[in-house]
């Protein structure tokens, strides 16, 4: 993106927010924290990733969850999306993680309690690799009970990262919205994987559906910069042998 810039002196990832988004004559969000929550949902095939999953499974003897598939997904539209990550810093600069750096965080729900997963550089990862760092946090969570999710922060400010929330995980649910963190830009929200029937090559077949929700901030950013995320992050996962290997 054109209007990303890097500060050199502390060696951060910024964007400068065009004035065309500031120029209302309302309060700022960043001076108390309100963020302009707007949405964008598509619907997710997760046929090929369900079969997907366990070719890698029985080939690798390790446990991959569509979690995993999912954080994989989510970093390939971070390399084209940064903003997604974004964190803001001040009336009109938003800090985001480097595409080669992106960061995905989301909770662990243990019993009624939760902690949470942060997986680093994931687009310098492999499926596996992925799969086996979620693992071991997960089992670490269970075993220290260190509950509580307290975003990571990083040289004493909130970290830039995307943050997935999967209620569907929890039980039958189409469709959950909730609103982005204050002060960050963005959340993506998995809801639960579904058999449908659906139309393909005219034919009705039924097929494992996901509906996915991003929330972002609008006064960060316009609905482009979300639904390009999103085609992103479907084109990858509903064929994840030509993406995600």
């Amino acid at each position: 993106m054109s209007k990303f810039l890097e500060d050199n002196k502390q060696g951060r990832y910024c964007y400068k927010v065009p004035k065309s988004l500031l120029s209302e004559k309302i309060t700022h969000p960043y001076a108390n924290f309100q963020p302009r929550p707007s949405f964008c949902t598509l619907e997710i095939d997760m046929t090929e990733a369900a079969l997907f999953r366990k070719e890698i499974e029985k080939k690798s003897g390790v446990h991959v969850s569509f979690t995993t598939l999912i954080i994989k997904s989510a970093g390939l539209g971070l390399k084209h999306c940064p903003l997604l990550s974004g964190v803001w810093q001040n009336k009109n600069i938003i800090r985001c993680s480097p595409p080669e750096k992106a960061g995905i965080v989301g909770p662990i729900s243990i019993n009624e309690e939760g902690s949470f997963f942060l997986i680093d550089n994931v687009n310098k990862k492999s499926i596996i690799e992925i799969a086996n760092e979620l693992e071991s946090q997960l089992n670490r969570a269970r075993s220290t009970k260190n509950m509580g999710y307290p975003w990571p922060s990083e040289n004493g400010e909130y970290k830039p990262l995307l943050e997935i929330t999967n209620p569907g995980a929890m039980g039958y649910l189409e469709n959950a919205f909730t609103v982005p963190r204050p002060n960050l830009t963005s959340l993506l929200i998995i809801n639960s994987i579904i058999e449908k029937p659906v139309v393909r090559d005219r034919k009705i077949v039924v097929r494992k559906i996901m509906n996915v929700t991003l929330s972002f901030d609008h006064y960060a950013m316009l609905a482009k910069i979300p639904m390009d995320f999103l085609k992103i992050f479907k084109k990858s996962i509903e064929v994840p042998a030509n993406y995600l290997t």
